[in-house]
């Protein structure tokens, strides 16, 4: 399958999902070289695809060192949460106050769709399911400035949610479906602007839930 993916938004993709679930990265590092043979590519579309990650803050590119990806540190995770909430409440007020089309409300409660047909029994299906998610919202937020902090500050949320369910996958499963049964209601029923503030309410709780 990884032979077949050529274009750098599907790059980047497949690499997020192996930051995520911590697959195919064995020193931490991203080596362009490694990455064009694997994805049967030259090198300029996997400098765009970690260009797209460094945006997100997912990797870091070091002089003289490559790409590394961003580890996670266990005393700023209140605090990863934390900023994600903030952003997730920035896409809130920044929304247009009109009702939500229906193509958004479509999109969240097909994901619960899934959730329900698919049990969420082993990180990739979890992960899959906060990635679609995860795209989305991003779609509701106009502000492109916005919405790349949406994006990086949400999948560092996701990150921290991937680390939990290795411990701890139940309280994630139960969480994951009340934040989509809390955005599709308000989605539904009210504005974009609602289904951020729930999704900003609930997404916060991810700091108290048990991790073991």
């Amino acid at each position: 399958m990884s032979s077949q993916v050529k274009s750098s938004a599907a790059i980047a993709e497949a690499l997020r999902a192996d930051i995520c679930l911590d697959r195919n990265i064995a020193d931490g590092m991203l080596h362009e070289v490694a990455l064009a043979q694997r994805f049967g590519v030259s090198r300029t579309p996997i400098r765009q695809a970690l260009q797209r990650l460094a945006y997100e803050r997912m990797i870091a590119v070091k002089s003289g060192v490559g790409s590394v990806v961003t580890p996670l540190d266990a005393s700023t995770r209140a605090d990863d949460i934390r900023a994600a909430v903030a952003i997730i409440e920035a896409a809130g007020k920044c929304a247009a106050p009109s009702p939500a089309p229906p193509a958004h409300f479509m999109a969240l409660a097909g994901i619960l769709g899934m959730m329900d047909l698919a049990p969420l029994d082993n990180a990739e299906a979890f992960f899959d399911i906060r990635a679609r998610l995860l795209n989305a919202l991003s779609e509701m937020v106009e502000n492109p400035i916005l919405s790349d902090a949406f994006r990086a500050a949400y999948w560092r949320l996701i990150r921290w949610s991937l680390r939990d369910f290795e411990s701890a996958p139940e309280p994630q499963i139960v969480h994951l479906r009340a934040v989509l049964q809390a955005a599709a209601r308000a989605m539904q029923s009210n504005t974009i602007a609602a289904c951020f503030e729930e999704m900003a309410r609930l997404e916060g709780q991810l700091v108290a839930l048990p991790r073991q």
